[in-house]
């Protein structure tokens, strides 16, 4: 079972500097058990600091379980940036992982929107020049939005274009459904560029769907499920 191919498909890469709690911030902590075709095969955990339009988080991904006993994979990754009208504008992305065979890091930092990247991986030919992806949010920003809470009234709108360094791709919520307490809402995750011909022949469009319940006067998020190459992923919130 390949934890990082999971993970990818869920955009969608996290990594794992550890940064500084903002004074004064309000901190939330979110942990989520990762299964695929039923089996558990990690844990994500992240928290988010937050105050007023700044937004800081850090993350954790590892393997565990019977999959973590033949196959270790930890990500690490950090965010900052500032949010307006809805939209993410990412200050410093950094990220790290071991997947067991092999170790990599990389960092972007954004001026005027651009991001400006290093990393320790020899770049591919069809990977996209980051000087190219003015105005896209970093994964883990993606991933706070997708995540967050959503208002009783106009939820699932975002549409969030991702560069994770290599990269681009789309996710987007195109409906959603209440039902009393509970709402379910589809969205489309959509390979935009600097992806390989093999993989752009093993699909382009990934659905998937969030799975809400009502808590006061918001609808919070209890799993996340995608179809992958690999079976059914599921992130289901502790």
């Amino acid at each position: 079972m390949n934890l990082q191919k999971i993970l990818y498909l869920f955009c969608f890469g996290f990594g794992f500097v550890y940064c500084a709690q903002v004074a004064s911030a309000e901190v939330s902590q979110h942990k989520y058990n990762v299964y695929v075709s039923g089996l558990k095969v990690g844990e994500l955990d992240y928290a988010v600091n937050t105050k007023g339009s700044a937004y800081s988080i850090r993350a954790l991904m590892r393997s565990t379980g019977i999959v973590g006993a033949f196959k270790k994979y930890r990500y690490e990754g950090l965010s900052m940036g500032r949010t307006n009208n809805g939209r993410f504008f990412p200050q410093k992305y950094a990220e790290n992982s071991d997947t067991g065979n092999r170790k990599s890091n990389k960092e972007m930092v954004y001026k005027n929107g651009i991001p400006r990247l290093t990393q320790s991986e020899d770049r591919k030919d069809h990977w996209l020049d980051p000087k190219t992806q003015k105005n896209t949010a970093d994964p883990l920003s993606a991933i706070y939005g997708l995540l967050s809470d959503q208002p009783l009234e106009k939820p699932c709108t975002q549409n969030i274009t991702v560069y994770d360094g290599a990269r681009r791709y789309s996710i987007k919520l195109v409906s959603s459904q209440i039902d009393g307490t509970e709402m379910s809402c589809q969205g489309i995750f959509t390979r935009l560029g600097g992806y390989s011909e093999k993989e752009l022949s093993q699909g382009i469009e990934f659905p998937f769907e969030l799975q809400f319940s009502k808590q006061d006067n918001v609808f919070r998020i209890d799993r996340f499920v995608m179809s992958t190459l690999l079976g059914r992923a599921s992130f289901v919130r502790q």
